[in-house]
């Protein structure tokens, strides 16, 4: 209808819609609680007002419904013993043996049943032993049950040569009917149900469970119902209620109410679609009745309490509006002028606007990018055939494609490196130390256990120790210095559980904690000690496990679950928090970016990407994550995108020279390496998109702070003093500095960085020499030359500079250094010399034409 849809008032169920009048009227309804059936209800509408009941439904058949048990009537056994339960039987018809109670080889209970199960495994049996093998439980009398079935939770692995097959008699086994069978199709953990007409009014059925095979694998039974379940209410009644924000007034998702003396029993709200409720919604069913204390939970914010009357069959209510601090920053940015040699001091306030107390935490980062006078590469978005899953095993399947490298282009912001030793993809990347490690991955043709590290100041690569295994796309990151790597694809194709640890200072390798459950295509990232893996792939892609391991005890622990199914998702540290974006199901690209709280172990839903993306390259750096390539809408991309937390907003980076997918990023922002699509080999490519320099936090030598923590009371006010100083010995020439404060707190509300700028201005006495070196082309076009070596000698010393991607370079220097002597060289061209006189306070020009040798 138009305006739809309506809502009840979830307390007390009533409802009001205005239609027109003398019509007959459907009413379809949906229950917002979980475990109720759709109700159709028919309604004459005359002139005046109507009143309609409408009664809904249990489903039954699930019994998932709050304040309702699962039962069943007739026989029903669950194996918990280590022996064959009473009244059942096994029957082996070869002498190797057949059903067991205790799990022989450990295999854990894999039918969606708990505790105990029954097992024939003909894998722990062992080679060259055959297995024909019944499980027969005792005759039922069903007589009294309406609709009988039979009911078990099972998991089939199946060989070539096994069978699984269910029977049933309903003469007291004189005959049997195959009611359910499997051979070569698996199943896994799953509860079937088999309706039994044959059974009404009988009073002796049976049913039995028949396996054969020869060193085969094995088949789980559990939770056998000859009968029918039952679903009956329990003594208890619904708590609901809202929930707001103090400071904002809105509502406030993510916040766990439960009883106090029982927290496991309790809701979470969320907000939602029903215009009337203006905070966010939390439910549960108390099995408690009478007087019972609340608690409201989430991390930052103050805890709430109330206590409620719970009454058997009803409905009360409980509202909390939590409070926490929220801090106010002024002024927004700091920005210098100072002599050579000189410094300056800005106060900056911090206020406590909240109802709780504040801390916020002041720590460095080094200045952001600044875009190069040149425009970045156009967008390029190739068709290719790309796959989630294993890319060995996929090249396996067909015969090698040919190599289709691709072609370069020129004019954007990112600047090639050293190509990678080899052909790579899922492979890892890290910035440690002043240098840039990858390695693992895929080559086209195996998978490696290599290791290089790249060495900006020469400029090459070098090969360090190999790991122990093999592995594509594993979760990765340094850790105090140390690198740590789990999961991947091994060989095999399954995740390998075993972590690496390599440590650079020794160029050796050792073993840590292995993953509770190894994934491979996972995002991951370092926040402190802790390496944070989430999502990825087994034989498929898409799961909502995260997971982190702490290096300081060497523990793993599972956390919330991510909000969505996902693999190839992009994940850093930004800020301090961990931040997570794209990513896909193995059939639906994300488009969704999730803030990850650590003190609440809660998911929080940011701003959204500007497209949906996966196995992308991505690192954090300048308090940001940062992505570029991967898998958007038609194909490869080369786009490239940054989320700021602080903003919570996305903004675009340069284009990339390379559309590719399933490759590495690492902070600097380096990329190295990526696939093109299943039918095309990997490439070596390696590139770095300058000036994202800035880790988690990172000491600017010329920039200090006198505090760097402030703890704040309701309504309390505090300052620090920010200092910039030009006589630091990083400060080699005049010109524009920047950085940022990076600002963090206790609070629920992210704080922006304080830009700070630091202008230095230069003595009187030096002078500017800048210049542009060029070559002509093939057709005679004026080209720039980057990377040429321009040499500045003066009678008191000399100054090696190296050209921009636009073939520019500048130096201020003393005028008293005249003359200079300025060499222009590079490989392959014939180097040039001038002779050239500086100005004191001014800017002098000398640029060259270099001709090919």
């Amino acid at each position: 209808m138009p305006g739809g849809p309506v809502y009840t008032n979830p307390k007390t169920g009533a409802y009001t819609i205005q239609l027109p009048v003398n019509k007959t009227y459907q009413l379809h309804t949906v229950a917002a609680y979980p475990g109720y059936q759709t109700t159709d209800t028919s309604v004459a509408v005359g002139v005046s007002a109507v009143t309609q009941p409408i009664s809904v439904k249990v489903d039954a058949q699930n019994c998932t419904a709050a304040g309702y048990r699962i039962g069943h009537v007739g026989s029903y056994q669950t194996f918990d013993g280590t022996t064959t339960p009473d009244g059942w039987t096994v029957t082996n018809n070869t002498a190797s043996g057949g059903w067991e109670f205790d799990d022989p080889a450990g295999r854990g209970n894999r039918t969606t049943g708990t505790g105990g199960f029954a097992i024939i495994d003909s894998d722990h049996l062992g080679t060259g032993n055959s297995q024909d093998t019944y499980l027969t439980s005792p005759a039922a009398d069903l007589s009294a049950v309406a609709a009988p079935e039979l009911d078990f939770a099972t998991y089939y692995k199946p060989y070539g040569n096994s069978t699984a097959t269910v029977e049933v008699s309903v003469d007291n086994g004189a005959t049997w009917s195959p009611v359910w069978s499997q051979t070569s199709s698996a199943v896994d953990g799953t509860l079937v149900r088999i309706p039994l007409p044959q059974a009404v009014g009988k009073t002796q059925v049976q049913a039995r469970f028949h396996y054969t095979g020869t060193w085969a694998y094995y088949w789980e039974v559990d939770n056998v119902l000859l009968g029918a379940p039952t679903c009956s209410p329990v003594p208890g009644g619904l708590v609901i209620g809202q929930v707001t924000d103090a400071n904002t007034k809105g509502p406030l998702a993510g916040v766990t109410v439960s009883e106090t003396a029982a927290p496991t029993v309790g809701g979470t709200s969320a907000v939602t679609t029903d215009p009337a409720l203006k905070g966010a919604f939390y439910w549960f069913f108390s099995p408690t009745t009478g007087s019972v204390a609340l608690s409201a939970v989430k991390g930052h914010y103050t805890t709430g309490t109330a206590t409620v009357t719970v009454a058997s069959g009803k409905v009360v209510e409980a509202d909390f509006t939590l409070k926490a601090g929220r801090l106010a920053v002024t002024p927004a940015s700091v920005a210098k002028t100072v002599p050579w040699g000189g410094s300056a001091t800005q106060t900056v306030t911090v206020k406590n606007t909240g109802g709780a107390p504040a801390t916020v935490n002041i720590g460095e980062q080094p200045g952001g990018f600044v875009m190069q006078n040149v425009p970045a590469a156009p967008t390029q978005i190739v068709p290719a055939h790309t796959i989630t899953g294993s890319a060995l095993l996929d090249a396996k399947k067909k015969a090698a494609a040919a190599v289709h490298p691709a072609a370069p282009t020129a004019g954007d912001s990112w600047q090639p490196i050293a190509n990678f030793p080899s052909l790579i993809q899922d492979n890892i990347a890290d910035f440690e130390g002043g240098k840039l490690y990858s390695g693992f991955g895929y080559d086209g043709t195996n998978d490696s256990k290599a290791l290089y590290a790249y060495d900006p100041g020469p400029g090459s690569w070098t090969a360090l120790a190999p790991a122990s295994d093999t592995r594509e796309s594993p979760a990765h990151g340094f850790i105090n210095g140390k690198l740590y790597v789990v999961g991947g694809w091994a060989a095999s194709g399954d995740p390998d559980p075993k972590m690496e640890v390599y440590d650079p200072a020794g160029n050796q390798w050792s073993t840590g904690t292995a993953s509770p459950a190894p994934y491979a295509g996972s995002g991951s990232a370092v926040v402190g000690t802790k390496l944070y893996v989430v999502g990825g792939c087994t034989s498929t892609c898409g799961t909502t496990d995260a997971y982190a391991f702490d290096a300081g005890t060497g523990a793993w622990t599972k956390l919330a679950a991510y909000p969505e199914p996902t693999a190839w998702l992009s994940c850093a540290n930004a800020q301090n928090k961990l931040v997570c974006a794209g990513g896909t199901s193995a059939s639906t690209p994300s488009q969704n970016t999730y803030v990850y709280d650590a003190a609440a172990n809660t998911w929080t839903k940011a701003a959204s990407a500007p497209a949906p993306f996966w196995a992308a390259a991505g690192a954090g750096a300048n308090g940001k994550l940062l992505v570029t390539g991967g898998v958007v809408a038609g194909g490869l991309t080369n786009q490239g995108w940054a989320y700021d937390p602080a903003t919570d907003a996305w903004t675009a980076l340069p284009n990339s020279n390379l559309s590719a997918y399933r490759f590495a990023g690492a902070l600097g922002f380096f990329t190295v390496g990526g696939g093109q699509g299943s039918l095309t080999p990997p490439v070596a490519t390696a590139q770095v998109l300058p000036g994202y320099t800035g880790g988690p936090t990172t000491d600017v030598p010329w920039l200090s702070e006198s505090a760097s923590t402030l703890t704040l009371a309701p309504g309390a006010s505090g300052t620090f003093t920010v200092t910039v100083d030009a006589s630091d010995a990083t400060i080699t020439q005049p010109g524009a500095y920047t950085a940022s404060l990076a600002l963090s707190s206790d609070t629920p509300y992210p704080l922006a960085a304080i830009p700070v700028t630091m202008t230095v201005k230069p003595p009187t006495t030096w002078g500017k020499i800048t210049g542009v070196l060029t070559t002509k082309d093939a057709s005679g076009a004026s080209v720039p030359l980057p990377g040429a070596t321009v040499q500045i000698d003066t009678w008191a010393t000399h100054y090696t500079l190296h050209t921009d991607i636009n073939g520019g370079y500048a130096l201020w220097l003393d005028y008293r250094n005249n003359p200079l002597t300025v060499i222009a060289a590079k490989d392959g061209y014939q180097p040039q010399v001038k002779t050239v006189k500086i100005k004191k306070g001014a800017t002098t020009t000398a640029s060259f034409v270099l001709l090919k040798d």
